[in-house]
């Protein structure tokens, strides 16, 4: 779904469980971005713009008295929640493309680690299963960017 029919229900969806559920991941997000110091104001926007739904959300979110400085935010029940500046993406498959590179880099750096190539020697032994488990969620989003049809203006 695109930023002009996020609020449209896709077969089989119940629109409002559809808007339960984002209004959901919204302000779980929001409340972790804020938490964060990923964005801060007195009054956030937060707005979805592109979705699988109850599987993936991305969001531009924003301090209300600063509309043009954004973040993207992505979320959902198979993806961690991470954000990244308005201004490394155009659209929200741009900003797909963009975590998933970035979860396959940090993924790369947790591996290094993994092997004992971390600097001060002791790395945690949580650390390679944590980076497959980036690695996945950054080959499916990948996965999901080269799908045309996933990012149609409607």
């Amino acid at each position: 779904m695109t930023e002009s029919n996020a609020s449209e229900s896709p077969a089989g969806t119940n629109p409002e469980e559809l808007k339960a559920w984002y209004a959901n991941q919204l302000n779980r997000v929001v409340k972790e971005m804020v938490r964060a110091k990923a964005i801060s104001g007195a009054a956030v926007d937060a707005v979805p713009v592109w979705m699988v739904p109850q599987k993936i959300l991305i969001a531009k979110i924003n301090d209300s008295s600063q509309k043009a400085q954004f973040i993207w935010t992505i979320s959902g029940s198979d993806f961690a929640t991470d954000h990244i500046p308005g201004s490394l993406a155009k659209t929200p498959r741009d900003a797909a493309r963009h975590f998933s590179l970035k979860w396959q880099l940090d993924a790369d750096r947790y591996l290094e680690m993994a092997k004992g190539k971390a600097p001060g020697g002791n790395p945690e032994p949580h650390l390679e299963a944590h980076a497959q488990n980036l690695i996945k969620h950054a080959e499916a989003l990948y996965d999901l960017t080269m799908v045309d049809d996933f990012w149609k203006e409607v």
